[in-house]
C-alpha cells in the first residue's frame, strides 16, 4: 500500500469514526441531556491542551477527539438556540464539526505553505489579529447591562466565526502531537527523550573530557525536535544540519553522509538555498526557494533522522 493511499485510508477512517461518534452524541442529547456525561465531555475539552505537554507517540490519539467534540458542543448550542429538532439538525450538528476539523487538520498538520505563497505562520498571525477585532466588537455588547439579543443572521455569523476560531486554535496542539508522533515513527521510539537520554549517557561516558561538546550536540538535537514539533521547519532543519556537519566530539563527516536521494542531492544544497549562501555552487532563485520551503517538513524530518543515526553510531562505536 503506497503512502498516499494509506494516508487517505487513515483520514477516511478518522472521518467516519468521528462522524459516527458525534451522531451518537447528538442523538443521545437530543432525547435526554445527561448532565454528568456533558460535564465529562466539557472537562475533557478543557484539559486537552494541558495533556499536549505529555511527550509520547500515543498522545496524538488522546488529543485528536478534543477539537471535534468542542466544535460539536458549539454546534449543539447554536442549534438549540434555534430549536432545531429534526433529522437535518442531527446530520448538520454531526457533519459540520467533522468536516471543518478534518480539513483543517489535514491541510495544516505537516505543511509549511498552505496555498501558493501563503505561509501558515502568516495565516496564524492574521487569525489572531482578526480574533482580537472580533472580541473587541463583541465584548462591549456582552458586557453591557441589557441582555444581548442576536438576530438570526447575526447568530449564524457569530456561530461561524466562533467555530472557525475555536477549530483553528484547538487544532494547533493536535498538529504538534501529530508531528511528534511522526518523529517517533522515524526514530523508532515511543518517547524520543528517553531514547536520546540513553545515548547521551553513553556519549558522556565515552567523551568525559568533551562534556561541553556533548551538551552542544544535545542542545542542537533537542532544539531540532522542539522546532519541528512546533512547525518551525526551517529552524528545525538548520539545528539538525549542524549535528551532521559541524565538528564537535568527532567530525561527523567521518560517520555520516550529507547526500540524500532526489533533488536537491544533499542537505548542504538545501541549507544553501535557505540561507542564500554559496551561490556559486547552488542555483538560487525565488522559485527554488519557494519550492524548497514547500518541501521543508520532509527535508527537516530527513536531516533529524540522519542526525539521530549519527548519534547512535558514535554512541555505539
Amino acid at each position: 500500500m503506497s503512502e498516499k493511499i494509506r494516508t487517505l485510508y487513515t483520514c477516511f477512517l478518522m472521518f467516519l469514526v468521528m462522524f459516527i461518534t458525534l451522531m451518537f452524541l447528538t442523538l443521545t442529547f437530543s432525547i435526554y441531556i445527561i448532565i454528568p456525561v456533558a460535564l465529562c465531555i466539557l472537562l475533557y475539552t478543557f484539559i486537552a491542551p494541558l495533556l499536549s505537554h505529555i511527550s509520547h507517540s500515543k498522545t496524538y490519539f488522546v488529543l485528536l477527539p478534543a477539537p471535534y467534540i468542542g466544535a460539536w458542543f458549539i454546534s449543539m448550542m447554536f442549534s438549540i438556540s434555534f430549536s432545531l429538532q429534526n433529522v437535518y439538525f442531527i446530520y448538520l450538528v454531526s457533519a459540520i464539526p467533522v468536516i471543518i476539523v478534518t480539513l483543517m487538520h489535514l491541510f495544516s498538520r505537516m505543511r509549511n505553505i498552505l496555498l501558493g505563497r501563503i505561509y501558515l505562520s502568516s495565516l496564524a498571525r492574521i487569525g489572531f489579529m482578526e480574533a482580537s477585532l472580533i472580541f473587541l466588537l463583541i465584548g462591549p455588547s456582552v458586557l453591557r447591562s441589557e441582555p444581548l439579543k442576536l438576530e438570526p443572521f447575526n447568530k449564524v455569523v457569530f456561530y461561524v466565526l466562533l467555530l472557525v476560531l475555536y477549530c483553528s486554535f484547538s487544532i494547533t496542539y493536535v498538529n504538534s502531537a501529530y508531528r511528534y508522533r511522526v518523529m517517533c515513527k522515524v526514530l523508532k521510539a515511543n518517547k524520543i527523550e528517553d531514547k536520546i537520554d540513553v545515548m547521551w549517557k553513553k556519549l558522556t561516558q565515552k567523551f568525559p573530557n568533551k562534556k561541553e561538546d556533548v551538551e552542544l550536540i544535545r542542545y542542537y538535537f533537542f532544539d531540532a525536535i522542539r522546532q519541528f514539533e512546533e512547525g518551525s521547519y526551517e529552524s528545525a532543519f538548520l539545528s539538525a544540519y549542524k549535528i551532521i556537519r559541524e565538528k564537535t566530539v568527532v567530525d561527523p563527516r567521518n560517520y555520516i553522509s550529507d547526500k540524500r536521494e532526489g533533488d536537491p542531492s544533499s542537505f548542504s544544497q538545501i541549507r544553501a538555498i535557505l540561507v542564500h549562501s554559496r551561490r556559486k555552487h547552488t542555483e538560487i532563485s525565488p522559485k527554488t526557494i519557494r519550492e524548497t520551503k514547500i518541501k521543508l517538513p520532509k527535508y527537516a524530518l530527513e536531516v533529524i533522522e540522519r542526525g539521530a543515526e549519527f548519534l547512535e553510531k558514535i554512541a555505539l562505536d
